[in-house]
C-alpha cells in the first residue's frame, strides 16, 4: 500500500491513459458509477475519455486535491453538467461562481457553523423520536416497510422544518413532489440537444411546473416573514442576513434559490447515507452491537441530549465508513477555466474533469481491504484515517466544501442514535441489495426490512 503524510497525499506518478473512442460507452446506459469504476479498473487513475460526453477522469487523491483546491482559479463549475443543475437551482450557492458565490458564502456561512447548527438539535431529535413512535405498530405487527422511504421522510421533515418551521407541515407532500421532480431532472446525463432547457421533453415540462409552484410557495413564506410573522427558521435568518462588506441583504429571488438548494441537498444526501447504514448494520451485527452499547452507555435511560452528540464517537465512525462505501453525492466535476497542468499533462481550457467518490473511496492504494466495512478506519488517530486525506471527500474539499457539513453530520448522528436505540432494523428476505447511482447513490430497490423493538 502507498503511504502518505497526514497532510499531503502521495504524488501521482502514473501516466494519462487514452482509451479508444467510445470505450465501453454502452455502460453509461446502466449504472453510471459502475461505468466509471470499470474505467479506473481497466485503465488507471488518470484517463482522457472521448465519446458522446468527453472528459478527464481522475481517481488519485493528489489529482483530486488539485482540482478541489484550485477551484476558483484553474477550475470552476461552468461545466455542461452544472449548467443543467442551473436550470433547476438557478444561481444558488451550489452552482454560483465568482462574486455571486463569494457573497452568498459570506452571508450564509455564519448560519451553518458548528455552534450555529446546534440550534436545530431539538428539531432533529424530535423528528426522529416521532418516527420511532410511528414505528411501534409496525414492529408489533411484524409488517415489512421500506426503510429508505422512511429515511427520506424524516430527513425531508428536518430540512423542511429547519427552513420553514411549522409552515412545512402544511405543504410537505407538495415539497416532496417538487424535490422528486428536481432530482429526477438533475440526474439525467448532459446529452446534446436533450440537455437543452428549451427542448420540449416531458421532464423539462415537469421541472418548469415544479419550479413555478415552488417559487410561488417561497414568495408566500417570504411575504409572511416581511409582514412580521416571527420565526427562527432559516428563511427568517436569510432575510435578516447582511453582507459584512456591503451591508446588502439577499434578494427574494436569491433566498428562493438558496432555499431550494438547501432543501434538496439538505435531505437527499442524508437520506441516502441513513438508508445504507441500516443495510450495513444488518450485515455486520457485531458493529450494530457495539453501536447500541455506546448508545446505552452514553445516553442512559433519558432522552438524547445535545451534550451526548460529541460523545457518540463510534456512532460517527459507523456513519463515516458508510459514506466511504456508499457516498451519497457520488459524482463530482469541474470545468477547466484556464489551461492547467494536471498530473504532468497540459489540460486545455473548456475541458471537463470528473471523479467518482465511489471509486476514489475504494482505492486499494489508500484503503486496506477497501471493500470491507470497517468503522475502525475512522477512529480518531487511526493510521488509515491519517492516510485518507483527499482519498475520502464525501462533502468535497477546498473552498467549495459543502456548507452544510456540520448540519448534516449532526443530523445523521441524531437520527441514527434515536432510531437504533429503540429498534433493531432487520433486512427482510425480500430485500434486493443493489446500488443505483443517480443524483445521489441509493439502494435501487429500497431497503425492505422489519423492526424489532429493543427492551
Amino acid at each position: 500500500m502507498e503511504t502518505q503524510s497526514s497532510d499531503t497525499p502521495t504524488t501521482f506518478s502514473g501516466t494519462l491513459a487514452r482509451p479508444p473512442l467510445m470505450y465501453r460507452q454502452w455502460l453509461l446506459a446502466g449504472n453510471r458509477a459502475t461505468f466509471f469504476d470499470q474505467l479506473v479498473n481497466d485503465l488507471g487513475d488518470f484517463i482522457h475519455y472521448r465519446g458522446l460526453f468527453s472528459f478527464y477522469l481522475v481517481n488519485h487523491p493528489s489529482l483530486v486535491k488539485q482540482v478541489l483546491m484550485e477551484t476558483h482559479k484553474s477550475f470552476d463549475k461552468n461545466s455542461v453538467i452544472y449548467d443543467r443543475f442551473r436550470n433547476a437551482f438557478g444561481n444558488g450557492l451550489v452552482v454560483a461562481e465568482g462574486q455571486r458565490w463569494r457573497r452568498s458564502r459570506r452571508l450564509m456561512q455564519p448560519l451553518f457553523g458548528p455552534r450555529a447548527v446546534e440550534h436545530y438539535f431539538e428539531l432533529m431529535r424530535d423528528s426522529a423520536e416521532q418516527m420511532a413512535k410511528r414505528w411501534e405498530p409496525t414492529a408489533q405487527s411484524g409488517q415489512v416497510l421500506d426503510i429508505a422511504t422512511e429515511m427520506n421522510q424524516v430527513t425531508l421533515q428536518i430540512a423542511g422544518r429547519a427552513l420553514f418551521h411549522d409552515s412545512f407541515d402544511e405543504v410537505a407532500l407538495r415539497i416532496s413532489h417538487w424535490t422528486h421532480v428536481i432530482n429526477l431532472y438533475s440526474a439525467k446525463p448532459p446529452l446534446p440537444i436533450v440537455r437543452s432547457f428549451w427542448f420540449p421533453s416531458r421532464i423539462n415540462r415537469k421541472l418548469k411546473q415544479a419550479l413555478a409552484e415552488f417559487h410561488q410557495f417561497l414568495q408566500q413564506m417570504i411575504a409572511r416573514r416581511r409582514d412580521g410573522a416571527s420565526s427562527t427558521d432559516l428563511i427568517s435568518r436569510l432575510l435578516a442576513a447582511e453582507d459584512e462588506e456591503t451591508g446588502q441583504p439577499l434578494s427574494d429571488d436569491e433566498i428562493a434559490e438558496e432555499a431550494l438548494g438547501m432543501i434538496i441537498g439538505g435531505h437527499e444526501t442524508s437520506s441516502s447515507a441513513l438508508s445504507w447504514v441500516w443495510c450495513e448494520l444488518d450485515r455486520h451485527q457485531e458493529v450494530r452491537d457495539r453501536l447500541q452499547q455506546e448508545l446505552d452507555q452514553v445516553i442512559g435511560s433519558g432522552p438524547l441530549q445535545l451534550e451526548h452528540v460529541p460523545q457518540l464517537v463510534y456512532t460517527r465512525m459507523v456513519l463515516e465508513e458508510t459514506m466511504r462505501l456508499h457516498p451519497p453525492f457520488w459524482f463530482e466535476n469541474r470545468n477547466v477555466a484556464e489551461e492547467v497542468e494536471l498530473g504532468g499533462v497540459p489540460i486545455a481550457k473548456g475541458s471537463v474533469v470528473v471523479f467518482s467518490r465511489y471509486s476514489l473511496h475504494r482505492h486499494p492504494g489508500f484503503w486496506k481491504d477497501p471493500q470491507r466495512f470497517d468503522p475502525e478506519r475512522f477512529r480518531p488517530g487511526a493510521e488509515e484515517n491519517k492516510r485518507s486525506v483527499y482519498a475520502y471527500v464525501p462533502f468535497g474539499g477546498g473552498a467549495r466544501i459543502c456548507i452544510g457539513v456540520h448540519f448534516a453530520m449532526m443530523e445523521l448522528v441524531v437520527v441514527l442514535a434515536v432510531l437504533a436505540r429503540h429498534y433493531d432494523v432487520m433486512l427482510d428476505a425480500s430485500h434486493r441489495h443493489e446500488m443505483a447511482a443517480h443524483l445521489t447513490m441509493t439502494p435501487k430497490y429500497g431497503v425492505r426490512a422489519h423492526l424489532e423493538r429493543r427492551s
